[in-house]
């Protein structure tokens, strides 16, 4: 590979650069260090590629002492200068596998891996865009360029590898967006473990324009009109640049009594305390949320313009995005889901195997590659 050399990290393993960028988004980097946690690190090393500090500095640290974090200039911002520094950056660490995860962004971390000659180039497809979707036209621009320089690809569903692979999706290694099942069990006494009474309606997730939150504060509070004075709340976990204006809105609406403004934490329990879960996204790749829910057996009301495919457990509704419609879904009875977890492992969403599914597809890719596997201790 020209000037390019494999080194392995000091202790043997495989190094795979994991290419995350804004590691304070939170879904992709909370997917990939869900795969590291749950992985076999006797035999791969991942350090990450991001676009500043953030808390997986101190997560990665706890998890791998070993693992690095590297930080390069914004592909989205200054892609002139984001492909030399991650290409001198991966020639210098010696990566076997460059494994991209910024879908369209892809097109410009995979060319620094290829021309830096790292031998496995991996663009994962974590999200899908339309024409609503933010940064469309240049997403739409980028999008034949984003696996011009892979040599595999990847994505977190069918739906996701259509949007960004079009003709090639066939060809993509599904790796779902996968979780400890166990942890998101239904526990029957969470309501009153949280102080809460009557019926919840929970979203978790950034406060962001993708959410849609803005809607589902109108089709609250249309739903809070019609509701004949039963207690109903909206609660809403998480933070994001719309949280003022979020807030604002509930105010005019007059239901700022009724929401509750909950921080980015554990929804586990709050998951087993709603009575529906809600995420009017104007778009999204496969959301963690959503399978996180389900398998606490929560009721979802999606967003028709989130895959079908998101609906895992049979137990959910697409809605088009009218208030009246949501109004009216909010206010009907949501029984939950039975055997959610079982249903959730078929379908390839327990983490546990999942990650060892990863580490196979890592090999076979440098296997393809024509690189020698040899791991610590063999």
């Amino acid at each position: 590979m020209g000037r390019f050399a494999l080194s392995p990290a000091e202790d043997g393993r495989i190094k795979a650069a994991q290419i995350v960028g804004n590691a304070r988004m939170g879904g992709v980097v909370s997917c990939v260090m869900n795969y590291y946690s749950h992985m076999d690190r006797s035999r791969y090393r991942f350090d990450f590629f991001t676009y500043g500090p953030s808390a997986l500095d101190e997560r990665l640290k706890e998890l791998d002492p070993a693992a690095r974090v590297f930080t390069i200039p914004p592909f989205d911002g200054a892609f002139w200068k984001a492909v030399p520094a991650l290409k001198k950056l991966l020639q210098a660490g010696g990566y076997a596998i460059a494994h991209s995860h910024l879908t369209t962004l892809s097109a410009f971390a995979l060319r620094a891996a290829k021309s830096a000659g790292v031998p496995v180039r991996i663009c994962h497809a974590h999200s899908t865009f339309d024409r609503q979707s933010d940064h469309y036209i240049v997403k739409k621009i980028l999008r034949p360029f984003a696996a011009k320089c892979a040599t595999d690809i990847a994505a977190c569903g069918e739906y996701a590898a259509e949007n960004l692979y079009g003709k090639r999706a066939d060809g993509a290694f599904i790796l779902r967006n996968a979780i400890e099942l166990n942890r998101f069990s239904y526990d029957a006494d969470a309501k009153r473990k949280l102080g809460l009474k009557g019926k919840i309606f929970l979203f978790v997730g950034r406060f962001v324009p993708q959410k849609n939150l803005f809607f589902l504060l109108e089709a609250f509070a249309r739903a809070c009109a019609k509701s004949n004075h039963v207690p109903i709340k909206l609660a809403l976990m998480g933070d994001g640049p719309q949280r003022e204006g979020l807030a604002a809105r509930a105010e005019a609406l007059q239901i700022s009594e009724d929401v509750l403004w909950v921080p980015p934490g554990d929804p586990a329990l709050w998951y087993s305390a709603a009575d529906a879960f809600c995420l009017p996204s104007l778009y999204e790749g496969f959301p963690v949320v959503g399978v996180e829910a389900q398998a606490s057996g929560l009721f979802c009301l999606f967003s028709d313009k989130i895959a079908r495919e998101a609906d895992v457990c049979g137990n959910g509704s697409f809605l088009p995005l009218d208030a009246d419609v949501w109004a009216e879904a909010l206010l009907q009875a949501h029984a939950r889901a039975g055997n959610a977890a079982e249903k959730l492992r078929s379908a390839g969403f327990d983490i546990g195997r999942e990650a060892d599914r990863l580490t196979a597809f890592y090999d076979r890719t440098l296997k393809k590659a024509g690189i020698a596997l040899q791991y610590r201790g063999e």
